[in-house]
C-alpha cells in the first residue's frame, strides 16, 4: 500500500514520539477503525494524555473527495458545479456554475479549470475571475488562507513561478531555470510572504537549501539544509522556526528546525524495515498550540492509519492521545485532518477500502 501523498510507502509501526531530543547540526470491505470514546484515553506514548472526546460519526451522503474537506463543511463538484453542505445542519448551497479543483483555506474562495481556463471562484461576491491558462490543475494553487493571491508554476521550458493578485490581476514573476535544478524541486516547497517567495530546492551555485526570493530577483540562503533530504512539506511557526516532515541524519519523523542555530528537534518518529521508510504527517491547529499526526498499522495484510492528538509546548510534542486506531484515512493526515478556527475541535474524513471518497467524518473536541 501507498500513502495518499508522494508516495511513501506505509510500513509497520515503530517509535512514534521522540524523547525529547535535541539533534545539534544542521472493495466495500468492513470497517475495522476503534474510535476511543472516553476523555482520558491511556496513550501508549506517554503517561499523560489530553482530555479528548469522540463527540460523533457523521456519515457523508454525498460524494465528495478530500480537496474539499473543510471539517463541517463539505465542498464537491455535482454536474460541473460547485456544491456546498455543512454536515452539521445538512443544509446543501450551490456555490458557483463551473467545478472546483481547490478551495481556499477560509473556504470563500476556489480554484477552477475549464476548456484550459482557470478561474477563481468568488463565493462572496458570487463571480468568477479568469486569472489564466493551463492544462495542469496542480500547477495551481492559493498562496494564502484568503484565497487572495494564486501561486502557478510555469515547468514549459523555462521554470518560474507567477504569484497572481486576484483582485488586480498584477502578475509577479521569479525566473529560476538559471537558479535551480529540476531534481529535488516539488511545488509545496514553494510559499509566498510579502516580501517574495520561499523555495527549498536544489541551488546551482550553493546546492540544496531552503532560499527566500524577493521582489526584486534577489536571493538569500536562509538555511543550507544541512542532512535534511527534503523540505517537501512545511511550515513556519514563526520567522526563525519552521516544522517540517521528512527524513534528517537518516532518521524520519516530524521536525523542528531553528533557522538562526540551525539546530533540528525531532518531535515524532518515523519507522523503516526491510520494505523502505515511512514518514509521518501532521495537521497543526491555528493557534499552532496542538498537532494531529499519523503513524501507518499493519492489521493482517493491510495497513491502517492510527491517528494521534497532543499538544505542541517549547518544540516539544506533548500529553499525545491516541484517538484513532486501525483508520481508513483517505490521505495522509495533513489533507484529512481539520481544524476548527478555535483549535479546540479536529474533524477527521474516513473512506472505506478501495473507494476514494470521504465516507465518515469523525469529530473530537477537547475539554
Amino acid at each position: 500500500m501507498k500513502r495518499k501523498f508522494q508516495g511513501l510507502a506505509v510500513l509497520t509501526l515503530a517509535s512514534i514520539v521522540a524523547s525529547g531530543c535535541s539533534i545539534t547540526g544542521k472493495a466495500d470491505m468492513q470497517r475495522t477503525v476503534t474510535i476511543n470514546e472516553n476523555v482520558k484515553f491511556e496513550s501508549s506514548l506517554a503517561d499523560s494524555s489530553l482530555s479528548v472526546v469522540h463527540k460523533k460519526t457523521i456519515q457523508i451522503p454525498i460524494k465528495a473527495d478530500y480537496t474539499g474537506f473543510q471539517g463541517e463543511n463539505i465542498y464537491y463538484n455535482q454536474n460541473g458545479k460547485t456544491y456546498l453542505k455543512n454536515i452539521k445542519t445538512h443544509v446543501e448551497t450551490k456555490l458557483a456554475d463551473k467545478a472546483f479543483f481547490a478551495i481556499s483555506e477560509n473556504g470563500n474562495r476556489a480554484l477552477s479549470f475549464v476548456d484550459g481556463k482557470v478561474y477563481v471562484l468568488d463565493f462572496e461576491t458570487n463571480s468568477e475571475i479568469l486569472i489564466g491558462h493551463g492544462t495542469d490543475t496542480y500547477l495551481y494553487y492559493f498562496a494564502d488562507p484568503d484565497g487572495k493571491e494564486v501561486i502557478h508554476v510555469d515547468s514549459g521550458e523555462e521554470l518560474s513561478v507567477h504569484v497572481t493578485d486576484v483582485d488586480s490581476l498584477k502578475v509577479k514573476t521569479w525566473y529560476l531555470n538559471n537558479r535551480f535544478a529540476l531534481n529535488n524541486f516539488t511545488l509545496t516547497s514553494i510559499k509566498k510572504d510579502v516580501d517574495g517567495i520561499y523555495v527549498a530546492a536544489e541551488s546551482l551555485e550553493n546546492g540544496y537549501g531552503l532560499y527566500h526570493l524577493d521582489n526584486n530577483g534577489n536571493m538569500k540562503t536562509i538555511s543550507t539544509l544541512e542532512n535534511i533530504d527534503s523540505l517537501d512539506n512545511y511550515d513556519f511557526l514563526d520567522k526563525n522556526k519552521i516544522i517540517f516532515n521528512d527524513i534528517y541524519n537518516g532518521k524520519s519523523g516530524i521536525f523542528i528546525i531553528n533557522l538562526q542555530s540551525n539546530e533540528v528537534t525531532q518531535l515524532v518518529a518515523g519507522g523503516k524495515d526491510e520494505e523502505g521508510i515511512w514518514v509521518p504527517f501532521y495537521k497543526l491547529s491555528p493557534d499552532q498550540s496542538k498537532i494531529l499526526f499519523d503513524t501507518p498499522v499493519q492489521v493482517g495484510n493491510e495497513y491502517k492509519t492510527n491517528v494521534y492528538m497532543a499538544e505542541l509546548v517549547n518544540n516539544q510534542v506533548t500529553n499525545p492521545t491516541r484517538i484513532m486506531e486501525n483508520a481508513d484515512l483517505y490521505a495522509v493526515i495533513s489533507l484529512t485532518g481539520f481544524w476548527s478556527p478555535d483549535s479546540k475541535t479536529a474533524y477527521i474524513s474516513t473512506s472505506k477500502p478501495g473507494n476514494d471518497l470521504i465516507d465518515t467524518v469523525e469529530v473530537f473536541t477537547l475539554q
